[in-house]
């Protein structure tokens, strides 16, 4: 409820303008529907049921499932590096959203340069995607395989009460020092300038 005492000047106002051409709106009609309630219902039994129990370091690699694209925001499947260590108690981790580099011209504003980040995206170059950094549940980076086949012993009975399951459900990738520092070196330069800085990338030789 807004408070009626609260002055004009301190009411910040929301200014939409009517698109010219409507979006089209599949999220939840026909296939991507049922794409989207499926991925869905896989993250949520590994929700309900598993706590995660691992370790992950910044500079860390993995390939993690977001959820439904809304505007322009990422959505499904993307490499993400981890900026901040996260113990094993802690369930969620800091990423920032990876993407293969295309020919077109980068977006100043978000992109920056990392490389050849390798063992993913076929050796092509990497860029991070400074302005889509976000906090995941490290059960995000769980493939569905192993959720499918975590379920199918689940419904078996054969994993127990609070027992520990190890199963082979994440492979891990790394970047190297360099590209580590100059993610974050970018990363603090954004947060400070609300902008993107690319003069740092001077201090990576590719």
């Amino acid at each position: 409820m807004v408070d009626d005492k609260v002055t004009v000047k301190e009411r910040q106002q929301l200014i939409l303008r009517k698109r010219r051409i409507p979006m089209a709106h599949p999220y939840l009609n026909g296939p991507s529907a049922k794409r989207y309630m499926g991925e869905l219902n896989t993250n949520l039994f590994a929700y309900k049921y598993f706590e995660t129990l691992y370790t992950v370091k910044a500079g860390d690699v993995y390939l993690a499932r977001f959820p439904m694209e809304f505007g322009s925001e990422l959505h499904g499947d993307h490499f993400v590096a981890v900026l901040l260590d996260s113990n094993t108690l802690n369930p969620l981790i800091t990423v920032v959203p990876l993407k293969s580099e295309k020919a077109k011209e980068l977006n100043p504003a978000s992109d920056i340069r990392l490389g050849i980040i390798r063992g993913i995206n076929s050796g092509h170059r990497t860029v991070a995607v400074i302005n889509q950094i976000r906090a995941i549940d490290k059960r995000r980076l769980i493939s569905e395989k192993a959720i499918n086949a975590l379920h199918a012993q689940f419904d078996k009975n054969l994993i127990k009460d609070y027992g520990e399951v190890c199963v082979e459900i994440i492979r891990k990738y790394r970047l190297t020092r360099e590209q580590l520092n100059l993610l974050r070196s970018v990363t603090l330069g954004y947060i400070r300038n609300n902008y993107v800085r690319h003069d740092t990338e001077s201090l990576v030789d590719f």
